[in-house]
């Protein structure tokens, strides 16, 4: 996996910018609501605005939108597997990994992508709980600037083998270099 390295720069508007320069390591520690120019791949080098959700906040509902209809489209069991038995229907697998989401979000870290003009306009987020990725995700519109990468390094996920408790073909392909250990069991222990 290739190490991007960040520094943080003071701006007129006393919030934090962070660049490809410092040596900080791998896991990075964004300031509360941060501005962040993701990599390489941000040629157009569009600042994102990182923060921590909070409680009340209207985003709860596009993250739980979103993530369980990720869910739905991309059963975790349905990996091109031969034999198996016909999944859920989407309305169920809503319905019920709704539930299970409400709990796993209240003992975990939500962090959102945004835009930094208005901290409502939700690009994207990542939700984890210390080691464990349960979930990340970008809008459509917003994907190959590099959003993601600053979620997954705003998780501070440890190096080589990570942990999640959702998989779905995208993740796998967002980040082709990380192996990703599947443990759903620990969506459990972290959520209910």
């Amino acid at each position: 996996m290739v190490q991007q390295w960040y520094s943080i720069l003071s701006t007129d508007r006393k919030k934090s910018m962070i660049t490809e320069d410092s040596q900080i390591g791998s896991r990075v520690v964004y300031p509360k609501n941060s501005i962040v120019f993701p990599t390489h791949r941000n040629s157009e080098q569009i600042a994102v605005l990182m923060r921590n959700i909070e409680p009340d906040e209207r985003a709860l509902g596009l993250v739980l939108d979103s993530w369980t209809k990720t869910v739905a489209a991309e059963p975790p069991w349905d990996f091109a597997t031969p034999h198996h038995t016909p999944p859920l229907p989407p309305t169920l697998l809503i319905y019920e990994h709704d539930t299970l989401l409400k709990k796993i979000i209240r003992t975990s870290t939500l962090t959102l992508a945004c835009d930094p003009d208005d901290e409502d306009t939700v690009w994207g987020y990542v939700c984890s709980a210390g080691d464990l990725l349960h979930f990340i995700y970008v809008k459509s519109a917003f994907r190959g600037f590099g959003i993601g990468g600053c979620l997954y390094r705003a998780a501070g996920l440890p190096d080589g083998n990570v942990t999640i408790s959702h998989r779905t073909e995208s993740l796998f392909v967002a980040f082709p270099g990380v192996r990703f250990l599947w443990n759903p069991y620990r969506m459990i222990s972290h959520g209910t």
